[in-house]
């Protein structure tokens, strides 16, 4: 069973990590064409480019990576901005911090930090909020609830 359980961790893991990716990519194509196509500062255009990205994570996560079929769309959308606002202010602090601090390009910083937001605050709270139940855990809190 704790096999079983590491595989089903690994696989939302891997998924995750897909559309980590998906949102990486539209994030950093925004940025890149906010900071030189519309010569904006990368402190201003970060914000919209990671907005957009969160809307791809959120979608993604839920039914891609964790496989929520759940209605529970408003709960779960609210608890995910809550944790995206944690995450996007971390990743705002974090990329200031960086583009303040070093004269590294914009596209190696980004992916620094926002990797390091995902893996450490991010991911974590997202499995509490798109919980896959087995069978015997539903059957239970059916009984609890009735």
């Amino acid at each position: 069973m704790q096999l079983e359980s590491l595989r089903r961790r690994a696989l939302v893991l891997a998924r995750s990590m897909g559309v980590g990716v998906l949102a990486t990519v539209v994030d950093l194509v925004l940025l890149t064409l906010f900071v030189h196509g519309l010569h904006l500062s990368p402190r201003l255009a970060s914000i919209p480019a990671l907005a957009l990205g969160v809307g791809v994570q959120f979608l993604g996560n839920k039914l891609f990576a964790f496989r929520d079929r759940s209605r529970a769309w408003v709960r779960q959308g609210a608890l995910f901005l809550g944790v995206e606002a944690l995450g996007f202010a971390a990743n705002l602090a974090l990329f200031d911090l960086a583009v303040s601090h070093t004269r590294l390009p914009i596209i190696p910083l980004r992916l620094a930090t926002t990797s390091f937001v995902y893996f450490a605050l991010c991911l974590p709270l997202w499995s509490r909020i798109f919980r896959r139940r087995d069978a015997a855990e539903a059957a239970h809190a059916m009984e609890v609830s009735t």
